[in-house]
């Protein structure tokens, strides 16, 4: 979180939300704090999670979106948490931080399961697969969700992150130019129903508990209006990070064996035209951007430890050489 939320955020807000939502708040257990604080609480022996955003991430009406596109997901039966309404029957309350600006907060069921690791042994082919057809459905459905004019996400496009100059006022010039590159080469992508809707737009292995043969996924914070080639990207490039951290070899010919399952998965519920496809390499890249931009937003590079700024500058390395993270093989993958 940015310094400037950390100073005027308190346990007290915690605890205030906490009674809105019924919900003890005396020992939460902290989850995540990267863009939303968000913690594991308990009513009556249940867990749930309780989250606070701060008003310059995102506004009341994109949570409310947010809220509003996962409530239509979990009552069609996809594996999504439920939306808790609060004590006023509201999906949303707001608590204040100590320079009076606002927090919007939200509680939802707790997905059953845990993590996964992706070097256990116990996972291969069945968990990708499986990721593939969870996602796949998760398009399928949102097809039809036409949502109230209120309650909109924001385009790619508005997406702050894509713009390295708004993070570093000496952004380097090689960074800027590839960023040109990416950002005109979606501009010219096709849009129509069947490629461009609402999408999660972070489904990698630490958004979703894997239980009884089925992926539960959460914090949908980042959904966006976005391509759906998009959310089939950003798992690779999550996995094939995690991989490379982990000493793992031959990552182009695990990112294949990856989308094999995994787009055979997607393919019982959704099908791309292989042009749309064909774009995950672009894709790949638009998080290398991102995610750069990110670290440049989120912490004092200058000041932190050194992995940060290894994985950032191994990041600026990619992006100048206009090559994504790993090589994806479309013919491979279809095998």
């Amino acid at each position: 979180m940015e310094a400037s939320i950390e100073r005027i955020f308190t346990a007290e807000m915690v605890e205030l939300a906490g009674r809105y939502f019924q919900v003890n708040t005396g020992n939460p257990v902290k989850l995540g704090d990267a863009e939303n604080y968000v913690f594991e609480v308990y009513r009556d022996g249940t867990p749930y999670i309780l989250r606070l955003t701060h008003q310059s991430h995102r506004a009341k009406a994109q949570v409310l979106a947010e809220l509003k596109w996962m409530e239509y997901l979990h009552n069609d039966g996809c594996a999504v948490p439920k939306v808790i309404p609060s004590r006023d029957h509201n999906l949303v309350e707001m608590v204040k931080g100590l320079d009076g600006s606002e927090f919007h907060c939200c509680l939802f069921e707790k997905a059953p399961g845990a993590r996964v690791k992706l070097t256990d042994v116990n996972h291969d082919g069945d968990l990708f697969y499986v990721w593939g057809k969870t996602i796949g459905q998760l398009h399928k459905k949102t097809k039809d969700y036409i949502p109230e004019k209120v309650y909109q996400r924001m385009d790619w496009h508005e997406e702050e992150l894509l713009d390295a100059a708004h993070y570093q006022a000496d952004a380097p010039e090689q960074v800027l130019r590839q960023q040109e590159v990416i950002t005109s080469k979606l501009k010219a992508l096709p849009v129509h129903r069947d490629n461009f809707g609402l999408i999660h737009s972070d489904i990698h292995h630490g958004n979703f508990h894997y239980h009884e043969g089925r992926i539960h996924i959460f914090d949908f914070d980042d959904c966006s209006n976005h391509w759906f080639a998009s959310d089939l990207a950003i798992p690779l490039y999550y996995l094939i990070g995690s991989l490379e951290r982990e000493g793992v070899e031959d990552l182009d010919g695990y990112a294949a064996q990856f989308m094999r399952a995994f787009m055979k998965g997607y393919e019982t519920e959704n099908k791309l035209a292989r042009e749309d496809y064909e774009t995950i390499p672009l894709f790949l890249k638009v998080r290398d951007l991102t995610l750069y931009n990110f670290f440049h937003k989120k912490y004092d590079l200058e000041n932190s430890d050194r992995e940060w700024n290894k994985t950032v500058r191994t990041i600026e390395k990619r992006i100048i050489e206009n090559r994504p993270i790993v090589h994806f093989d479309l013919d491979v993958a279809s095998r």
